[in-house]
């Protein structure tokens, strides 16, 4: 962006970018600056705006913005690699190092040499077998898992060889792009200042939309929420099937750090659980909060010991291969396109159709979503529903999510206090899927754990309904086993019974 489109685009801050930016100085950022950068590198959103956030300090100083901003501009142009610039890269290094990159940089050790080799990988300047010292992996061990961001000082010495080979690239310093500490009691605080619509309104900004855009009513909004619960909710999974271009994907490839997204849910079992190599190494399941699969197609669901495995882990978050026991916290996300509206014709037997021939009319397999989130209601990605306001530096919701939010075990059954279910109504996947989605909402919206009544109702009413898309699903592809079309829930006061059911 140039000093001229900038000064054009004038920002005028409302009452809740002032109120945010009060509340968590140094953690909130503007997301017209994050649009200004994003797509003009690899770097995600977060690592962009965790630059932003040093460079950009006081948001509603329009020159400390301007000059800012084009400090970032310049080291992303500078410091970040293109796909093609590997050799340039390298010549770099070779004739004037050290050379700065600031690159996805992931770490494994090679315990077949003597004593034990870790090497780097830059991923997006395409440079391994970059020597790094024990020190600073042991530092920063989340270079051993899905990798880091960081500031890197990439050295030369050629003295370093392995048999008849040079291994030359060595990591002289390293400094990771990301927000040093979170503290959970510093963010429950802030959002004590918060009404609860408030305090949605700003998640919602962090995203990157625009809450008081007409389209954004209040379901919307929940929904997009639900889009998030997998980062703060372990092994949990949900499917959403939609039209194109309504934002499905983000959570995995620029909200944090700790999801990823399969392109075609394409991926081997010994990568997403674990290999076969003596000794093992744990997959995807270990090593990330989340793992989209976007526009899934057949490979992975062929074979039934294959798709055996995806059941088991939803069932039980771990699964058994061979005499090893492999644990996870990761949740599963199916993301998939479909080009109608299922409100206004169904073109399809059940709505687990669009899915791989090998699952798509597996039941037990379906039984185990907790949420079936309905993407035919989301909004387009219009310019206009992208936001120009404040909401939280990605990085730092990312860490909070992360570290903090995901330990939080209780706050699934935190509704009991109000309400009471009838007898036999909810399987055990039931409650089980409704208290994690009610437990996801309200570590989002009351990271605290206090609500109201109505509050309660709210998001209670949210979980179940999502828990029912799926059993409608089933209910129509095997009516006698899944006989159940609405859920319920009774006032522990007052008796009143309250129903959920869907049409779609």
């Amino acid at each position: 962006m140039t000093h001229t489109a900038l000064s054009r685009a004038a920002f005028t801050p409302d009452a809740l970018d002032r109120k945010l930016f009060a509340a968590f100085p140094g953690l909130v950022m503007r997301k017209d600056l994050t649009q200004a950068i994003r797509g003009t590198s690899k770097a995600p959103s977060y690592v962009i705006e965790f630059m932003l956030g040093r460079y950009c300090a006081n948001l509603f100083d329009d020159e400390e913005v301007r000059e800012g901003l084009q400090l970032v501009q310049q080291e992303v142009a500078e410091y970040i690699p293109r796909g093609d610039e590997t050799e340039v890269i390298k010549s770099a290094i070779r004739e004037r190092p050290p050379r700065r990159v600031i690159d996805l940089v992931k770490v494994e050790l090679d315990e077949k040499l003597d004593d034990g080799v870790y090497w780097a990988t830059l991923i997006t300047a395409n440079i391994n077998r970059v020597r790094i010292s024990t020190d600073i992996v042991t530092k920063y061990d989340r270079l051993l898992m899905a990798g880091a961001w960081c500031n890197v000082r990439v050295d030369y010495d050629d003295s370093f060889k392995l048999g008849n080979r040079t291994y030359p690239f060595v990591v002289q310093r390293l400094e990771p792009v990301q927000v040093g500490h979170v503290d959970l009691a510093e963010y429950q605080a802030g959002r004590a200042q918060f009404t609860r619509d408030e305090w949605i309104d700003a998640l919602i900004r962090t995203m990157g939309y625009e809450p008081q855009h007409p389209v954004m009513t209040e379901r919307i909004k929940l929904l997009y929420l639900t889009r998030m619960i997998s980062l703060v909710e372990s092994n949990y999974h949900m499917i959403e099937l939609g039209p194109r271009q309504t934002g499905k994907s983000f959570c995995f490839t620029e909200f944090s750090p700790y999801g990823t997204l399969l392109a075609g849910g394409a991926v081997s079992v010994p990568k997403l659980f674990v290999t076969n190599t003596n000794p093992p190494r744990l997959g995807l399941i270990a090593q990330r909060d989340v793992i989209g699969f976007d526009e899934i197609a057949g490979g992975a669901f062929d074979a039934e010991q294959d798709k055996n495995l995806y059941k088991s882990y939803m069932e039980s978050g771990q699964i058994n291969r061979g005499t090893i026991t492999v644990p996870g916290e990761a949740g599963f996300v199916f993301n998939g396109n479909i080009n109608y509206d299922p409100r206004q014709a169904t073109l399809a037997e059940h709505l687990f159709k669009p899915l791989p021939m090998g699952i798509a009319d597996d039941t037990a397999f379906h039984d185990r979503w907790a949420a079936y989130l309905p993407g035919w209601e989301m909004p387009k990605l219009t310019p206009e529903v992208i936001t120009s306001h404040v909401g939280f530096i990605l990085d730092y919701t990312s860490e909070i999510f992360h570290r903090e939010l995901r330990r939080i075990g209780h706050y699934g059954t935190l509704w009991e206090q109000w309400f009471t279910t009838p007898s036999g109504e909810w399987s055990a996947r039931d409650r089980r899927s409704i208290n994690r989605t009610f437990s996801g909402l309200t570590k989002l919206i009351f990271p605290a754990g206090e609500m109201t009544k109505d509050d309660a109702r709210l998001l209670l009413r949210l979980a179940m309904e999502l828990r029912l898309r799926v059993r409608m699903q089933l209910h129509r592809m095997s009516p006698q086993e899944f006989s159940s079309t609405s859920f319920s829930i009774e006032d522990r006061v007052t008796g009143e019974r309250d129903v959920v059911t869907i049409d779609v």
